[in-house]
């Protein structure tokens, strides 16, 4: 009996073991690798700008395991999804102010291009906004908004020698013979000088009285020698104060900036700056703009490259590499798939770096081979040994309660053969032996009453020696 309650217990724990081992060694979950760095946003501004990241298989699962499907392989983030000048975020454009225009609202309307912005005389826009203004001699009527001529002659502004004559827009001021007005436009000389001293001066540009004498005149650009009273040529290139930053060209009369690419003059004309040319307006990239230091760079999300423009981004196709990326067969995905993908001929498969081909059997780590047991395969192992630990703690209960009931019946049995003067009746005898103990039943040859006797018998005493009672 205790044979076969063995025999029960390891085709129990059989059954219940081999199972789960034969899962840990056969099932492989699949295993995701790790996921790549976030691609560069492809927009710089607006509703649709996206930025995407990517991840490979790193082991493939056995038809067992848990299959690739359950796992995402590329996802996408939305960035720089914005409008400025206070534009709006739409569904597929921003919604900009009146005052502004572009894919971004980054432009500024020109108001002063339609019908000069409403204006009399002078539009002047600025961004955001525009403003009316008049020409020199005209001042701006802040109630009609239209444009009136100054009267200098009037207001005292002409600062006239001798008669002052005002016209739209301006004045001019007159002497009266034989005065003639002077350079400054406001003086009167007793004659004119340029003409009665012509003799004392040789001006190679322009004579004009000043001062009741006469002065030789030059344009920008050059100045008198006081010797010759010839207009000579200033070399602004020597001074230093010109084209910082850039190469200084001296012309007669004026010098010319050359910056070099991706730079230009500032608002004073005299100083080289970077341009910024990824700023609206600028921007020739499709995708992303980098302004750099006399230049800029255009770049592209991962899977693409810049074309032949340097401008637009194209789909790269990995698989023209001089250096192919797959040692076998090699197909180009679109930038939405992912890279490239590596296939193998018959009876090879992809070794660990899912770039290599090998015969199948014969790979150093081919992909399919697990670099260590799942989570799913750790817990089925620690479930298993710990249901191994709990068989054995039974056995070895049921083991020594077993051993306790054997030796305990022993004992009686070996009491009752040790006392020789120990009576005891048929039905004990008969109770021990349905026990198992192996006592041989004494049967009674004078039982010949209807109703049973109880016999009490002494062991060690011939039978015909037994009494009854």
């Amino acid at each position: 009996r205790i044979q076969i309650l063995f025999e029960m217990i390891e085709l129990l724990c059989l059954l219940f073991l081999l199972p789960l081992f034969n899962k840990v060694e056969s099932a492989q979950n699949c295993i995701p690798g790790q996921w790549s760095s976030w691609s560069i946003c492809d927009a710089d501004c607006g509703p649709l700008g996206t930025r995407k990241r990517e991840r490979k298989i790193e082991v493939l699962p056995t038809p067992d395991g848990v299959q690739c499907t359950e796992f995402r392989f590329a996802e996408e983030e939305p960035c720089n999804r914005f409008c400025h000048n206070d534009g709006v975020v739409g569904v597929k454009e921003c919604l900009c102010k009146k005052e502004y225009q572009g894919a971004c609202c980054e432009l500024d309307v020109d108001e002063c291009k339609e019908a000069n912005g409403g204006c009399q005389q002078k539009c002047v826009n600025k961004q955001g906004g525009f403003h009316c203004e008049c020409w020199e001699g005209f001042e701006l009527n802040s109630v009609s908004g239209k444009c009136e001529d100054i009267n200098e002659c009037y207001t005292g502004e002409s600062g006239c020698e001798g008669s002052c004559v005002n016209f739209a827009g301006g004045y001019s001021c007159v002497c009266i013979p034989p005065k003639i007005l002077e350079m400054d436009g406001k003086s009167c000389a007793d004659r004119n000088y340029c003409v009665d001293e012509s003799d004392k001066h040789n001006c190679s540009e322009h004579c004009v009285v000043h001062h009741n004498a006469f002065m030789c005149n030059c344009p920008a650009g050059t100045k008198l020698n006081e010797t010759t009273y010839r207009c000579e040529d200033v070399d602004e290139c020597s001074t230093g104060q010109f084209c910082e930053g850039g190469l200084c060209i001296n012309y007669k009369g004026t010098y010319r900036c050359q910056c070099g690419v991706g730079k230009g003059l500032d608002p004073t004309g005299k100083k080289c700056i970077d341009v910024d040319e990824c700023k609206p307006g600028l921007n020739q990239c499709s995708h992303v703009c980098k302004n750099v230091n006399a230049g800029h760079v255009c770049l592209c999300p991962a899977g693409m490259v810049i074309g032949r423009d340097h401008k637009t981004c194209e789909d790269e196709d990995e698989c023209k590499r001089e250096d192919p990326p797959c040692s076998h067969g090699c197909d180009n995905l679109t930038p939405a798939e992912g890279f490239y993908a590596c296939s193998c001929p018959p009876n090879m498969e992809l070794e660990h770096d899912n770039k290599t081909c090998c015969e199948i059997g014969k790979c150093s780590k081919p992909l399919s081979e697990s670099e260590g047991l799942s989570k799913s395969s750790k817990l089925i192992v620690g479930f298993s040994v710990t249901a191994v630990v709990l068989v054995f703690i039974l056995v070895v209960i049921i083991w020594r309660a077993l051993r306790r009931s054997i030796s305990t019946n022993e004992k009686v049995i070996r009491e009752i053969r040790h006392a020789p003067d120990t009576f005891y009746n048929r039905g004990a005898e008969m109770e021990l032996e349905s026990r198992g103990m192996g006592i041989a039943a004494i049967t009674d040859d004078h039982n010949n009453t209807e109703q049973p006797e109880q016999h009490l018998h002494q062991r060690n005493k011939p039978k015909s020696e037994y009494k009854t009672f």
